[in-house]
């Protein structure tokens, strides 16, 4: 088997200094949070699928809004994720997400998009999680007890030919509160098959390379999540936008590198629908963007970063330009550099720019 070629998407220790160290997932759910003032239910439920749930943050505090806006509506959220450490992250917020709202049923997957969407559930595991009693306590304590069913059904391999990582076997689980099995019978998977295609909401944040040009991002990922849609169904496609005070800082340290190639999304739009000649009939897109901070900030008197605030920003700044595990080898990282590091950080505004590409599927 070949060496493993570490990127950023692998780096378990990098996503876990980003989403620590900044607030951009819940700036991501209180975005998308906004688009829920207009949303009517327009079936027999909300659907919501999140094309990669990382922690846990964004779909759990989605899901307050939600139970905000339909109080007394039923929900059902799949959820793709690969990440056994993701997953049982993501278990530890649903607690006081199923008690505050009966009505829910929560999914999680490693199966991929396509094979969501054409039904393709060959060899996959099935399995199913019934939460007893009445609070957010006791539903804490089923949903982080089920570690080690999370690790038997989420194992990963190693492609030999691309090194990437990929599940050894399709798994999908649905999770739901025993005492309101009656009135969720309809919504409840009694088999793969009666898993959702198409959703009210769909959430992709940091779901492709920013390297990678517009075509293949619109094969692998939009084109398929934009399938998924439902009649005026919403996509969020949220992503890094370089025009922040990361690219000056990466182009200093990396400057053979272009991390931010295909972020305009301007150009994406226009790349998808000279692709597609349909697309403006099919779709509203519209384009917006937000800050967020990076919040692991304690200065000493000389107005200096700890050594941990400067290896915290610097690990945010690579997370979010995609900076491989490769590419940083060459950089050095000790007191020196971090106190550099910290020199120019302290002259910035710390805001990092994230862009949203909103699209709404027409009715038909």
């Amino acid at each position: 088997m070949g060496k493993k070629k570490l990127n950023f998407f692998d780096s378990r220790d990098k996503y876990l200094s980003f989403i620590n160290s900044t607030n951009e997932k819940s700036k991501i759910a209180f975005e998308i949070a906004t688009y829920l003032k207009k949303t009517k239910i327009k079936g027999d439920a909300f659907k919501i699928f999140d094309a990669g749930t990382g922690d846990g943050t964004i779909i759990s505090t989605l899901l307050s809004a939600v139970h905000d806006k339909f109080p007394e509506d039923p929900i059902i959220v799949v959820g793709k994720e690969i990440s056994i450490d993701d997953i049982n992250a993501l278990l530890s917020y649903l607690g006081y997400r199923f008690y505050e709202h009966k009505n829910l049923v929560f999914c999680v997957t490693n199966v991929s998009y396509q094979d969501i969407y054409n039904q393709n559930f060959d060899d996959c595991n099935f399995l199913k999680k019934e939460l007893t009693g009445n609070s957010s306590f006791s539903f804490n304590q089923q949903l982080m007890s089920m570690s080690e069913v999370i690790k038997k059904n989420w194992e990963l391999k190693e492609d030999s030919t691309s090194t990437v990582l990929r599940p050894k076997q399709k798994s999908f689980m649905a999770i739901y509160r025993k005492d309101q099995k009656i009135s969720l019978n309809h919504l409840i998977p009694k088999n793969l098959k009666d898993i959702p295609k198409l959703y009210d909401f769909v959430i992709a944040s940091q779901a492709f390379r920013l390297r990678s040009p517009y075509q293949r991002t619109l094969n692998l990922v939009l084109l398929p999540l934009l399938k998924m849609l439902d009649k005026k169904g919403q996509l969020f496609f949220i992503y890094s936008s370089g025009n922040d005070f990361t690219k000056k800082i990466l182009n200093q340290f990396f400057p053979k590198i272009t991390p931010y190639q295909y972020n305009d999304p301007r150009a994406f739009i226009s790349h998808i629908s000279n692709s597609i000649p349909s697309f403006r009939k099919k779709y509203k897109v519209s384009v917006s963007s937000f800050l967020f901070s990076f919040l692991n900030i304690s200065l000493s008197s000389k107005r200096k970063f700890s050594p941990m605030n400067s290896l915290g920003l610097w690990n945010a700044i690579t997370y979010v330009g995609q900076i491989s595990e490769d590419e940083q080898k060459k950089i050095s990282i000790n007191v020196n550099f971090l106190d550099k590091i910290s020199n120019i950080a302290k002259k910035l505004n710390l805001k990092f720019k994230d862009n949203i590409l909103h699209f709404q599927k027409n009715s038909e």
